[in-house]
């Protein structure tokens, strides 16, 4: 089979299209002719190795895909050859950027057949991400006013759509007019490459400031988040595409208590905690009743996949990156 393999870690990074054995499943997994895979900023911070969880090498890149199955191990009872299915390695072992990969069966969950490949393969990481964090970790409720950061990206356009379904006021926020008129569904948009952020935000909110941030940028944004906050509001701290992340003032957090909320979505689910495959199922079920409509922002042939993250280092992608695997 062909796949992209990373062989050392390097800054530049290095992907190479290779040959590789087709791999073989063995029990309670699956084998998954993949279509279609998602690309995620943060695995380019394992290909220089900076990333807080460092695969074996080499290494195969994705978490997400979307395929059919194609064959099942011993003990496989959900699917069958044929099956539609999106993937995500929620262990963040990587594999999909291949035209076959191994996944256990935990990780592998039906397609809805309304959904393309390459528009199933942005439904599961992303959305989750901001599921677990809206719902779960920061309580959003119905009426209050959620400022999404980085909302012209994969990851911040699901939470836009998200607290939008849970009845908040969405501001989005990004650094460029033309990107953030791709975004839906929010009710204001600021670039805070021209416009002062703080200063709409107090002045979209009456001078309260918003209840929650949803932050995928960290930086200066954490900031600026920071100043422009309501009492008792929450911080969600979901990465740091700005590449410094933030250092949280006790002292503002103590008289507004103001709530800063590390979100890792993934390990609700490692960690076996009932709770969080319950949340995950009901964010599936949102997506199968087309409550979430997932869609690929940028699209790549096989051959172009490491012009896509060189795209998504450069932040000027619009929504989700996908690989498309003929």
């Amino acid at each position: 089979m062909k796949a992209w393999v990373l062989r050392r870690f390097s800054k530049p990074f290095e992907l190479e299209m290779t040959e590789l054995p087709q791999p073989v499943p063995g029990p309670g997994e699956i084998l998954i002719r993949n279509h279609a895979a998602g690309l995620a900023y943060g695995e380019t911070l394992i290909f220089d190795g900076t990333y807080q969880q460092i695969p074996p090498l080499p290494y195969i890149p994705s978490n997400e895909s979307a395929g059919v199955v194609h064959s099942c191990g011993e003990g496989v009872t959900k699917f069958v050859p044929g099956d539609r299915v999106m993937v995500f390695a929620v262990d963040m072992r990587g594999g999909a950027l291949a035209e076959y990969s191994v996944m256990p069966q935990a990780f592998v969950f039906p397609c809805p057949e309304r959904l393309s490949f390459s528009d199933a393969a942005t439904s599961v990481m992303n959305y989750w991400t901001s599921f677990n964090a809206l719902v779960r970790r920061g309580h959003l409720k119905a009426g209050e006013t959620l400022v999404v950061h980085g909302a012209t990206g994969g990851v911040g356009s699901t939470a836009v759509e998200i607290g939008k379904q849970l009845g908040a006021r969405v501001i989005a926020t990004g650094g460029s007019d033309v990107r953030l008129a791709d975004v839906e569904g929010a009710d204001h948009v600021i670039n805070y490459n021209t416009e002062p952020l703080r200063d709409r935000v107090l002045e979209l909110t009456s001078g309260i400031g918003a209840d929650v941030y949803y932050d995928p940028v960290g930086g200066d944004l954490f900031d600026l988040s920071m100043r422009a906050i309501a009492p008792g509001g929450r911080i969600l701290v979901v990465g740091f595409t700005s590449g410094r992340p933030a250092l949280a003032r006790t002292n503002v957090m103590l008289v507004k208590m103001v709530s800063v909320i590390g979100v890792e979505a993934r390990l609700a689910l490692l960690r076996g905690d009932d709770e969080g495959w319950a949340d995950f199922r009901e964010m599936l079920d949102w997506i199968h009743t087309g409550r979430l409509n997932p869609r690929a922002g940028e699209v790549f042939a096989f051959e172009d996949a490491a012009k896509g993250y060189h795209h998504i280092l450069s932040r000027q992608h619009r929504g989700k990156c996908v690989v498309e695997i003929p």
